[in-house]
């Protein structure tokens, strides 16, 4: 999966990213760094995260559906 994000969504991320970097470790990094961790980041966890986030309104899915059913069943 490659997660495709707007030019301006990569800017706003690496942006707190680098402000993340700051307050937690007290050490400035480049935008261009900041740009690579941001690409890792993606790379390595973008999949689990969307694939648990696709479970997750599975499961809200069907339980909506369940809760038609039983409104239908109710006439």
């Amino acid at each position: 999966m490659d997660l495709q994000l707007s030019p301006a969504q990569k800017d706003g991320l690496r942006r707190k990213l680098i402000a993340l970097y700051m307050d937690v470790f007290d050490e400035e990094i480049s935008d261009f760094k900041a740009g690579q961790v941001l690409d890792g980041f993606l790379e390595t966890l973008a999949p689990a995260i969307y694939n648990e986030a696709v479970q997750d309104m599975k499961k809200f899915m069907l339980n909506q559906l369940e809760d038609m059913e039983a409104i239908y069943e109710k006439r």
